[in-house]
């Protein structure tokens, strides 16, 4: 895991620049992401290209596998932030093949394989990864970000260069970019949407697609996906599929235990790090993987609603080789840290969860680990958000199997303890358009809607764009849970762990976001996933032996929650509010009505639906990077 810099220089630039420039220009940008590598920092100048790492020690501790790294005679150099997981599955098809390995990194693999197969290597590789390459003999750029986008890559490009990096501060200290995206601004502060559309909140400055290459030529830059989703089904029996995804989730899990550094897991109450855990416990107690134990972190909030420790304290009986260690995030140094925080994120983020987060990474961090595993993706892949997808289910039923509505309807309820009403509406929504629906919640719900101006508004309400799936079919489900994972949702996810981890040099892996789980999750008919009521219903199949019946019958999804609320009745946290919300700053703001909002702020306790999250992330962001158009 590193960060990684360049700027690729095009024909229009003065090139008689002398090298010092250029070195100047990539110590900028590395000096800004620091964080993401602390252990190393490289640089490669040659004219038009310039390459800068920043490296965070995990796979090949040894200066053999630090970079800029190249293939034998130097024609091709790679900087690569991320982890090549099945790296050494791929190393004897290399060997085979010709290729001589000098290092045991991840990095060499993929030069090699990049060599062997151009292009195209990315379809052998299983993992995250964001990766600049650029072959001297063919003057070909190639660079390339994982199916589902873990790590990122930003870029800016003009008439002479094109610049990227891990982060869109370090871009920033080569161009002075002070506009922000208003149709980003608006999905966010409108409906907490941060959409992966290519664009970001800073006008000009844009990502690379999750499962897209960029491939830049004489100056003509193109760019491909390279993987989607199969249309393909699986027609075996109930018994296989139990067999596959235990066998697959337990493979993912050991491919993300290889590490040069101690790996350590994040575990909630949930049955997602549960499982996690749960499989690490016992491929110790079976000596598939070499540590005597494994440290498991959970953040607990005692005397919350939502707190999980008496849940964890019950699943970690169950466990011989798991040491288990309690954090607690406050707002304690909310104020004191919140400006840094939001300036590491780069972009706003849309709920404090990410701040509870990124506490919770520097604690870890200041324990000396490196490396965390984690239970994301099981959610989006595996019928978790009982709660949102309900509704698309029951659609399906009406479409596919009307006989069986009214008992998926009775079963929803008991299981996750809804009201009718509440299913009946969820129902509805899945049939009207996404951006209705946030429209309707924006305005009545939150009271968000009329606190934004009315050029903001209409220049931007059309920047949302909805899904293309068919709603009168018996596909909405899986096309809702598509969108969620290419398009919407899941990408504000996987940023604000990827900055929020980094800031503290803490990689984070992912056994449910692996390739193969998604696409086998994918394969199997809905109702193995989500049935009378019950989320997730083959993994609580699969996994019902060896976790607490706790875990396992508990279908009520409450996520990573914070008791935000509690800690916006502070005095010291309601004294910062008012002095920001008071601010020539806010109150100089085009876009809302800063009367509107200080009214919401001072009734805090009867307009608990409000955004206050958003308003404050937001006025931070633009002060942080001094953002001049809103």
């Amino acid at each position: 895991m590193c960060g990684i810099n360049g700027i690729l220089y095009f024909n229009s630039f003065n090139s008689d620049k002398q090298v010092d420039f250029f070195e100047s220009n990539i110590s900028k940008m590395n000096t800004e992401i620091a964080h993401r590598g602390p252990d190393g920092e490289g640089m490669f100048i040659n004219y038009p290209v310039c390459f800068g790492h920043r490296r965070l020690s995990i796979i090949d501790l040894s200066e053999n596998g630090a970079q800029p790294m190249f293939n034998e005679d130097s024609s091709v150099v790679i900087i690569f932030n991320g982890e090549i997981y099945n790296y050494k599955e791929l190393i004897p098809g290399l060997k085979s093949k010709g290729h001589i390995f000098k290092t045991k990194s991840d990095t060499e693999v993929i030069i090699k394989s990049y060599e062997e197969y151009g292009t195209d290597c990315v379809s052998k590789f299983n993992g995250m990864w964001a990766f600049a390459i650029y072959d001297f003999k063919k003057n070909l750029f190639f660079a390339s970000r994982d199916r589902f986008g873990v790590k990122p890559f930003y870029y800016y490009k003009d008439r002479d260069c094109f610049i990227f990096s891990s982060e869109i501060k370090a871009i920033l200290k080569i161009k002075n970019i002070t506009e922000g995206n208003h149709g980003k601004i608006f999905d966010y502060l409108a409906y907490g949407y941060k959409t992966n559309n290519g664009d970001t909140f800073f006008k000009d400055i844009y990502e690379l697609k999750p499962s897209h290459n960029v491939l830049i030529h004489d100056e003509n830059i193109q760019f491909k996906k390279y993987w989607d989703f199969s249309d393909d089904k699986l027609s075996r029996n109930s018994n296989n599929y139990l067999n596959d995804i235990d066998s697959l989730i337990i493979d993912s899990v050991k491919l993300r235990f290889r590490s040069d550094v101690p790996v350590s897991i994040l575990l909630s109450g949930g049955l997602d790090s549960s499982i996690i855990a749960k499989i690490t416990d016992d491929l110790i107690t079976n000596n598939e993987i070499s540590s005597p134990s494994v440290t498991a972190y959970s953040a607990v909030f005692p005397f919350f609603l939502f707190d999980e420790s008496e849940t964890i304290k019950e699943f970690l009986k169950s466990c011989n080789h798991i040491n288990s260690v309690f954090l607690t995030p406050g707002a304690d140094n909310l104020i004191a840290s919140i400006d840094k925080f939001v300036y590491g994120m780069g972009e706003p983020v849309f709920s404090p969860t990410s701040f509870a987060h990124y506490t919770l990474m520097q604690k870890i961090s200041e324990n000396g680990v490196k490396v965390v595993l984690n239970g994301q993706g099981a959610d989006e892949a595996w019928c978790g958000y009982g709660r949102y997808i309900m509704g698309y289910y029951l659609l399906d039923i009406l479409f596919s199997n009307p006989s069986d509505f009214l008992n998926q309807f009775r079963m929803i309820s008991d299981k996750m303890k809804y009201s009718y009403k509440m299913i009946l509406l969820q129902t509805i929504k899945s049939i009207i358009s996404r951006k209705n629906i946030s429209y309707f919640r924006s305005k009545y719900q939150e009271k968000i809607y009329d606190c934004l101006s009315k050029d903001l508004t209409e220049n931007n309400s059309s920047y949302f764009k909805n899904s293309d799936y068919k709603k009168l079919s018996s596909g909405n489900l899986e096309g809702y849970l598509k969108f969620n994972l290419q398009y919407q949702g899941f990408n504000q996810i996987l940023h604000y762990e990827d900055h929020s981890a980094m800031q503290s040099s803490v990689e984070i892996r992912s056994p449910f976001v692996d390739y193969r789980v998604i696409e086998y999750a994918f394969s199997l008919p809905t109702k193995f996933k989500f049935d009378n009521g019950i989320t997730k219903k083959i993994l609580r199949e699969v996994f019902k032996d060896r976790l607490p019946d706790s875990i396992i019958s508990n279908n009520q999804k409450i996520g990573f929650n914070t008791p935000f609320d509690d800690w916006l009745m502070q005095d010291n946290i309601n004294t910062y509010l008012n002095s920001l919300i008071n601010s020539e700053s806010f109150n100089s703001k085009k876009i809302w009505d800063s009367g509107k909002i200080r009214y919401y702020f001072k009734n805090k306790d009867k307009f608990k639906g409000f955004p206050f999250w958003r308003i404050i992330n937001l006025e931070l962001w633009s002060n942080a990077y001094g953002i001049k158009n809103l």
